[in-house]
Parts: C-alpha cells; sequence; structure tokens
C-alpha cells in the first residue's frame, strides 16, 4: 500500500486525550478497536472538540521541544560533528531518504498539521460560540503555518533562490483529507503561510493562556517576511510586538529559564521532570558527553571574555585528543521553550530598519539592549551615529551568538545567501547547494511527489 505525508504521517491519528482512533489508508474503520471511539461518538460538544485541538499542540510540543531546533542546528556551523549516524547525514548534507530521524520529523511536522485541520473539518459538528469558533480558528492557522513555514525552510531551497520562487517547495495541506497532495511552490507555500499566520492575526484573542493569541500571529509573520527579505514589513510588525507593552526584556542571557519568561510570546510548556517537553534540548546537549556539541571554529570566533553568553560554553578535557565543547544552558531538569520572542523581535526590527531605509536611531538602541546585557564592558556597543552598515553587521553577530542552539543559523545561512547574494559555505557545501535541504522519506514519492535530488552537496 502506498503512504505519503497524508496517510503514514497525517492518519496516524492517535487521539488519546478522546480516544479517536484511524487504522485504515483511505477511510474510517467501521467497527472501532476496544476502548476507540468513531467521530460520530468522540466530538460531542465544545469541550470535545477543545481535547482534540490541545492534542495538536500536544504534538507540537513533543516537536519543537527542542528536536526541530537540533535538526535544524545540525546543518548549521555552530555545531561539531555528532556520534549518532542519522544525524551525521545532516551535518554532512546528505541526507538520504532512508532516513528514519528525518522521517519522523518531518511525519511529525504533518501530524501537527493534520490534527489542527481535523479540528477544522469537524468545527460544525458542535455548537461554539462566535468567539469560541474565531479562536480555534485562529488556532488552526497559526499551528498550520508554523508547522508548514518550519517544513518549508528545512525541506525546500529558500525563498529567493530562484527569482520567481516557483521551485519546488512542500505539500501544503489545509484539510483532513486523506489523498495525496502534491509539492507546492515555494512561492504558493509562502502565500498560504502568510495567509494564515495573517487570519490568525485577525481571529486571535489578544490574551489565550498558553495557547497561540493574536501577538504570536504577528511575531510569526515577522519572522516570514524577515526570511523573504520583506525588511519593512518585517520591521513594522516586529515594532507592533515591541511596542504593545505585552513583553518585558530581560538580564539574564539564558532565555530558557523561567526569569526570561516575560520575553515569551508563544513557548512550549513544560510542567515537570514527568512533562518534559524540553528533552530534545536535554537529551541532545545536557549530558557529559552530549550528541551536540558547539563547533571549535565557531568557539574561537566568539571567545570573548566579558560575554556572558560564551561563558555558558564550557571546554570539556582542554587540550586532549577528546577536547569537547559543550553547553550548560540546558541543565535543568525541564523548562518552558520559547519559540517566539521578544529577543527576535529586536533582531529582526534592528536588521530589517537598517536594511529598509528605517530609523537607525532605533535600529541603534535595539541592538545595544543586547548587546548590553550580554556583555561586562560596553565595547561592542554601537555609536548613536552608527551607519546602517555598521548595524547590519553588528547585529548579525550578535544574532548568531543570542540565537544558537535554536535552529536559526542554518535559515540564517540561506537567508544571507537567497536574499543577500552572499556566497556561503558550511564544510565547503555551498547554501543553496542540493544536500543543504533534507530529504523527504521515500513513502513520499509518488507520481503527483517527487522528492529532493539525492547525492548530498558532492
Amino acid at each position: 500500500m502506498k503512504t505519503n505525508q497524508l496517510t503514514s504521517a497525517l492518519i496516524a491519528l492517535t487521539l488519546t486525550t478522546v480516544g479517536v482512533g484511524v487504522v485504515s489508508c483511505d477511510k474510517w474503520i467501521e467497527t472501532p478497536p476496544p476502548n476507540e471511539l468513531l467521530v460520530d461518538s468522540a466530538i460531542n460538544n465544545a469541550d470535545d472538540l477543545q481535547r482534540l485541538l490541545n492534542s495538536s499542540y500536544n504534538e507540537l510540543a513533543n516537536t519543537f521541544g527542542g528536536f526541530a531546533q537540533m535538526m535544524s542546528e545540525m546543518q548549521s556551523d555552530n555545531l561539531s560533528l555528532p556520534n549518532n549516524n542519522d544525524l551525521k547525514e545532516l551535518y554532512n548534507h546528505n541526507v538520504l531518504f532512508f532516513n528514519s530521524t528525518c522521517g519522523g520529523f518531518y511525519a511529525s511536522l504533518y501530524r501537527v498539521i493534520f490534527r489542527a485541520n481535523f479540528v477544522q473539518d469537524n468545527m460544525s459538528r458542535v455548537a461554539l460560540s462566535q468567539s469560541d469558533q474565531d479562536r480555534m480558528n485562529g488556532e488552526i492557522k497559526f499551528i498550520r503555518a508554523f508547522c508548514h513555514f518550519t517544513a518549508v525552510r528545512m525541506f525546500a531551497q529558500p525563498y529567493g533562490s530562484t527569482t520567481d520562487n516557483l521551485h519546488p517547495g512542500i505539500a501544503i495541506v489545509t484539510s483532513a483529507s486523506t489523498k495525496p497532495q502534491p509539492r507546492k511552490s515555494v512561492k504558493e507555500a509562502y502565500e498560504q503561510i502568510i495567509a494564515d499566520a495573517s487570519e490568525a492575526a485577525n481571529l486571535l484573542p489578544a490574551s489565550n493562556g498558553n495557547y497561540a493569541n493574536k501577538d504570536a500571529a504577528k511575531a510569526l509573520l515577522a519572522h516570514v517576511n524577515f526570511q523573504m527579505g520583506q525588511y519593512s514589513v518585517a520591521a513594522a510588525l516586529a515594532s507592533e510586538i515591541i511596542n504593545s507593552g505585552n513583553y518585558q526584556f530581560t538580564d539574564t542571557t539564558n532565555l530558557y529559564t523561567a526569569k526570561a519568561s516575560s520575553e515569551y510570546i508563544f513557548k512550549i510548556v513544560s510542567t515537570s521532570a514527568s512533562d518534559k517537553r524540553s528533552g530534545g534540548f536535554t537529551d541532545n546537549y545536557a549530558p557529559g558527553n552530549p550528541t551536540c556539541q558547539v563547533d571549535k571554529a565557531f568557539y574561537a570566533s566568539i571567545k570573548d571574555t566579558s560575554d556572558l553568553r560564551v561563558k555558558m560554553l564550557t571546554v570539556v578535557n582542554a587540550g586532549a585528543q577528546n577536547e569537547f565543547i559543550k553547553t550548560e544552558a540546558f541543565n535543568a531538569p525541564y523548562f518552558d521553550v520559547p519559540l517566539l520572542h521578544l529577543t527576535q523581535m529586536y533582531l529582526i526590527r534592528a536588521e530589517s530598519l537598517a536594511k529598509s531605509g528605517g530609523d537607525l536611531t532605533v535600529a541603534v538602541d535595539d541592538i545595544n539592549k543586547i548587546i548590553d546585557r550580554a556583555y561586562t564592558n560596553d565595547n561592542r556597543k554601537l555609536s548613536s551615529s552608527a551607519t546602517a552598515d555598521q548595524i547590519i553587521t553588528e547585529t548579525r553577530f550578535q544574532r548568531r551568538i543570542e540565537l544558537m542552539f535554536s535552529g536559526d543559523r542554518t535559515n540564517e545561512i540561506k537567508r544571507l545567501g537567497a536574499i543577500e547574494g552572499q556566497n556561503l559555505y558550511v564544510r565547503g557545501h555551498a547554501w543553496n547547494c542540493p544536500g543543504f535541504v533534507l530529504q523527504f522519506p521515500i513513502t513520499e514519492k509518488t507520481t503527483i511527489f517527487e522528492i529532493n535530488p539525492t547525492g548530498g552537496c558532492n
């Protein structure tokens, strides 16, 4: 039986919160297994629908509690060669279509999307107030935009790598249909992402607990437009978040601590050691000899005794043949994981203003906030008369250190290559070589879905 993103990844909708089970490739089972219910029995009221939506957040938490970030980071020049064979393929920019870690990551993104779409397609089954209907629709579109944005940046060549952006992108899934879907162009993918995130910003409430709210959708749109090189739009969106007063810039250089929570716009919540949604970070970065270790050349380029962020990096077995460098940022048993936060908005606004001819005074103030927090002296602070080029150079330097381990660096390399025209290489591989995108699982290959070229960057 042929499978693809809508059968292997999506139809596996084991929604344990309400007991809905799907085991067929193309239709609901006619007789439910023990302890499982069909849709007609499972969705009876608004609470049932909310639990289904929560299951999408649950899958989002499992995917973005450090695992998705690590998958992206592994392709960058921030980390050294891992001891895991699947991750070595990412590191070497030659992911094969039988790579189970990469395949599992791809499936998890589309499980999140499928679960959100499933709620969307079944909302008419129950009576909802207009406010609940708007909120749920907004959350669905935010989740869908967030995951599609992640997928298109990691499984397709970046926006701007062709003049018309009609190069192959990803499957764009907007309903819970189990029919195979073709790859849309990168242009179409970004259009759908912007449409979903924009509608989410209109529908979501200003406050929504631990779930997506209006600011989260705006922050996502700021990221999307920044990746596209739409700098004036990105700056305006980031300014809305910054100027709202809803978030407070903190004095901690570790954004993965409770002290930084006033910066969080959208986060993955960990409630205890038994509900450790931050496991993708702790499992891969915290052990004594972790899978994810800091690249030595990167460390040498940022080594500065006055930088408090660098002080969170530890050289283990210094001078020995088995010397390595690890981060101490993820040593807590569990912690919340910020996916969208205020520091990102300052970095986006600073560079975007400088790129688009905006107010350089604001841009200087933005980046100096980060510099003031990071360093024990003022040596790197920009003067009030700094030029646009000086702001851009300093912001990009600070961005790499501030967001290291968050998965940002690979996307930054692609933006600088595709949008800014820089000839960037990682381990001798150009930013747009075939292996710099992840490979789809072989089960994705159909007559309407062509997987990425094989052979890595050689």
